[in-house]
């Protein structure tokens, strides 16, 4: 079966010591702006863009697959995965469409969108590392959200982020505060500071859920994910095939507790853009300050099945000047396919009252 790991987020667990060369990370909240002025990039779209068009040109050579629902208050999606966008759009956002009208984007580097790379950049590790971070982690992904907004013509801009795509609508709502009207985070990955503890470490969460055999293959792939020299030798197709493989093990582990969970199909994942975020991240950071700065209302969605605790979406609600936390019962890390009237309603409720 596949599996939407654009709701997942791959977090980083204790296997990924072989980052010990990239402590830190690479991506500086507050920094976008001048990150791309240094590599002679900006934040301008191509005029005479439809809002409803089929792709959206977001810079010279990168363009990124656009699916629209509805008609209404435009709310714009930011999958997770990282990597991995949704199939096709949310039960839920049919269910709103006729108030809402939803704007599903793949991020650039996976599904229908640009991947800008096929083969690692030239140069040493470090320099490939550093180049791949740069065109497709954290600051390319907040800028390309700035150059929605731009498109869309919105002044300030309604976002729904799901697992990992919630940390990356938080952290944009923190470069531009003035830019977001509302924000509404479904099963935030609990990435404001790293590491994360075992109880947030969905690699933890899954390996309790796996028989002997399950385990092995888990330590197995997360030895091959964080062994970057050797995946930076990787080509795009190789890549994306390995980080989707994290799937079915999730599945196996869910299955032991939730038979019958009902879980959505992916798109096409990316392979040097889960690289280039898991660098945008590195093994250290703490951005619950910065965080301080977001001025938006701001929803937290929670399944109250998630293998993600409920603790862990707690830190997320307590990292946000302006959060409040729902949970939603009969549904796991996906409310939007396991409960979507339950979810529609709720997101609903929630804007009618911003706008009021």
């Amino acid at each position: 079966m596949a599996v939407a790991l654009g709701a997942l987020v791959l977090l980083v667990g204790a296997a990924a010591g072989t980052w010990w060369w990239m402590g830190r990370a690479l991506f500086h909240p507050g920094t976008v702006e001048q990150a791309l002025a240094a590599r002679g990039e900006t934040l301008e779209v191509p005029p005479g863009q439809r809002a409803d068009a089929p792709s959206w040109q977001v810079a010279p050579d990168v363009q990124l697959h656009h699916r629209v629902v509805g008609e209404g208050r435009d709310v714009v999606v930011v999958h997770g995965g990282p990597g991995l966008p949704p199939a096709e759009p949310w039960r839920a956002a049919v269910i709103t469409g006729d108030t809402l009208r939803w704007h599903f984007y793949d991020q650039r580097g996976c599904g229908a969108s640009s991947r800008p790379f096929t083969h690692a950049p030239p140069g040493g590790t470090w320099q490939a590392m550093q180049a791949v971070e740069a065109r497709l982690g954290l600051a390319a992904q907040l800028a390309d959200l700035e150059r929605i907004r731009r498109l869309l013509g919105k002044e300030r801009l309604t976002l729904v982020g799901h697992s990992f795509g919630a940390l990356v609508a938080a952290l944009y709502a923190a470069e531009w505060p003035e830019r977001v009207e509302a924000l509404v985070l479904v099963a935030p990955a609990p990435l404001v500071t790293m590491p994360v503890d075992e109880e947030g470490d969905l690699f933890t969460q899954v390996r309790a859920r796996l028989d002997a055999e399950g385990q092995r293959a888990l330590a197995a792939w997360m030895k091959h994910s964080f062994d970057f020299p050797a995946r930076l030798k990787d080509d795009e197709a190789h890549l994306a095939e390995h980080f989707a493989g994290f799937g079915p093990l999730y599945v196996q582990a869910l299955r032991r507790e939730r038979p019958q969970a009902r879980l959505p199909g992916s798109g096409a994942a990316g392979g040097f853009l889960t690289l280039g975020l898991y660098l945008s991240l590195g093994r250290h950071h703490d951005w619950s300050d910065w965080l301080r700065r977001v001025r938006a209302p701001t929803l937290v969605i929670h399944g109250a099945e998630d293998l993600q605790p409920r603790s862990a979406t707690v830190r997320v609600v307590e990292a946000l000047p302006h959060a409040r936390l729902v949970e939603l019962t009969g549904s796991g890390h996906f409310p939007f396919e396991e409960q979507p009237e339950a979810f529609a309603a709720t997101v609903r409720a929630f804007l009618a009252e911003m706008e009021r």
